[in-house]
């Protein structure tokens, strides 16, 4: 079984993909200790994702001191989502100059432990106008991990150093994409910048091209107001269609396409998969069901209005109430809402209903808002593997 190791493990989104697509995690490093808690608790329930010893709650950079006398040879996997605060739009947009940016110790892992292949996740503000120099940096300098920056050095000058140095000792092919975890299947709206390098002297390393979409948003459209196969899968009166849909699906009806590609999945669709989560009760926990209580207090306001329950979710983030456009609460045909319990919030990003989150509702969410989605890690960890032949 390939190997891997997990860097800024969190809740454990990424590393659970990893596992579904066949990994082994050796290593899970996260400084969080209640994002900890929730990867050793179910290293408990479920013995066969990972040891519990094996999850280390300590920053990256401390962990890198240990790292040498661990015994990490021939690790074939190195992946994790960096802490993407210093990239956020919701952030400090500091960049390359906040100290929580972890981009320098993903290289230095690189550089220590020579895996296979490394899967770096972050958020699309990456590649806003103002930091693609550093983003470019960081990319070159993976592609090229073994020029190391001198002390003092600043990463302007030490970019030009790499890309002035021969392509030699351990070198890598970084390729990039971004990624709607809609199109692939998450009823989730989550647009992601995915890094994805292979070491360039393992067998393979020139054939990994891009995740190709396998779910489509006018196939949704198609079944939804067109054809109303959504409405009669779920056993309900077809709505009267919103009116930002209109002139779209009056064009798909005029074209009278045929998809390749599946619906994208709604909000309702990962709640009534089976088994189908009962009705949440505020104040309550559901009696067979891991983190299912209800909470009050839900509202609207302008910007602030929830995501529909026939569509994607809306990104959900790490915030209890959701900002921005209230991505933690469902909006219903009748103009209600309700907050999603931690286990709603789990499944939109297809965590399976076994995996628990303990701790706070507060800790939960932040745990849940900052993870990778686990269908889209399983997908890129599976077509890793088919490509290396891992």
């Amino acid at each position: 079984m390939p190997r891997s190791v997990e860097l800024f493990a969190g809740g454990g989104g990424m590393a659970l993909g990893m596992f579904n697509a066949g990994f082994e995690h050796e290593q899970l490093i996260e400084w969080d200790p209640r994002a900890c808690n929730i990867l050793q608790v179910n290293a408990e329930r479920s013995p066969d994702l990972w040891k519990k010893e094996n999850v280390r709650n300590m920053d990256v950079l401390e962990w890198l001191k240990e790292a040498p006398g661990l015994g990490l040879v021939d690790i074939d996997l190195v992946a994790g989502g960096p802490p993407c605060q210093p990239f956020s739009i919701s952030g400090a947009h500091a960049g390359d100059n906040d100290k929580r940016n972890m981009f320098p110790a993903a290289v230095e892992t690189v550089r220590t432990l020579r895996p296979k292949c490394f899967v770096f996740e972050n958020v699309p503000g990456l590649l806003r106008p103002s930091f693609m120099p550093y983003y470019d940096y960081i990319v070159d300098h993976l592609s090229r991990p073994s020029v190391k920056p001198k002390a003092g050095e600043h990463w302007v000058d030490h970019h030009k150093r790499i890309m002035g140095a021969k392509r030699a000792g351990l070198t890598y092919r970084v390729r990039r994409q971004v990624i709607d975890a809609a199109d692939v299947g998450v009823p989730q709206a989550r647009k992601r910048v995915f890094l994805v390098g292979i070491r360039t002297d393992v067998p393979g390393w020139d054939r990994w091209t891009d995740i190709s979409p396998t779910h489509d948003r006018d196939a949704l459209l198609r079944d939804q107001w067109i054809a109303g196969s959504y409405w009669e899968k779920h056993e309900i009166k077809r709505p009267s269609m919103p009116e930002t849909f209109r002139v779209r699906v009056e064009a798909l009806r005029e074209a009278d396409e045929l998809f390749e590609r599946e619906p994208w999945q709604t909000t309702r669709d990962a709640l009534m998969k089976s088994p189908k989560l009962p009705k949440p009760r505020d104040g309550k926990d559901a009696s067979d069901v891991l983190n299912h209580r209800g909470i009050p207090g839900a509202r609207t306001y302008p910007g602030h209005q929830g995501g529909w329950i026939d569509w994607p979710a809306k990104t959900l983030k790490a915030g209890v109430h959701g900002v921005a456009g209230g991505e933690g609460m469902i909006r219903f045909h009748n103009g209600s809402v309700r907050y999603l319990t931690v286990r709603e919030s789990a499944r939109i990003q297809t965590f399976p209903d076994t995996y628990e989150i303990p701790g706070t509702r507060t800790a939960a969410m932040r745990a849940l808002g900052n993870a990778v989605a686990v269908d889209v890690a399983e997908i890129i960890g599976k077509k890793l593997r088919a490509v290396l032949n891992l």
